[in-house]
């Protein structure tokens, strides 16, 4: 799904959440990349998160973002119009500032509703990834916004600063 900028040029919805968001403000981006909207992206895009956070993060929070990333792409493509509608796709991006890392996880959203902390039960076999980002995450949040759908991010923190 893209929007369209001035001039009639497409602009991605990366860069229009990212324009309408003050979350960019203080970061410098390190990429994002488009994924299909199927059950074998969640690999692809740890795999893609490992190469661009390599060298970059410490190992403990590499993989406190990637275990979180597989939980919010889990649930865009299970949860959102991305994972329901043929060729439908999610969008992550990856930034850095402030010690941490942002990662952002953007679909196509569903009618009426943004991404929140669900009660589950003992024996309930999902709807713990929320909670996983609520505890492991220094912050985190859901957006809806028109033309982009949902955009749930995180910050990991951990890193060193210069």
């Amino acid at each position: 799904m893209s929007a369209y900028g001035q001039g009639g040029q497409a602009v991605c919805r990366y860069e229009h959440q990212r324009a309408a968001s003050a979350r960019w403000a203080t970061l410098r981006p390190l990429g994002h990349a488009e994924f299909p909207a199927t059950p074998c992206t969640v690999a692809a895009v740890r795999a893609w998160a490992r190469h661009l956070l390599a060298g970059r993060t410490p190992g403990p929070v590499l993989d406190d973002v990637t275990l979180l990333l597989s939980e919010v792409v889990t649930n865009a493509v299970v949860h959102s119009d991305s994972g329901r509608t043929p060729g439908g796709s999610v969008t992550v991006c990856l930034g850095l500032g402030g010690g941490m890392v942002h990662a952002e996880v953007i679909d196509d959203g569903s009618p009426g509703s943004i991404p929140f902390l669900r009660a589950t039960g003992a024996d309930s076999e999902s709807g713990r990834g929320l909670h996983l980002v609520e505890a492991i995450a220094a912050r985190w949040g859901a957006h809806h916004g028109v033309g982009t759908g949902n955009a749930v991010w995180f910050r990991v923190a951990g890193l060193r600063t210069a």
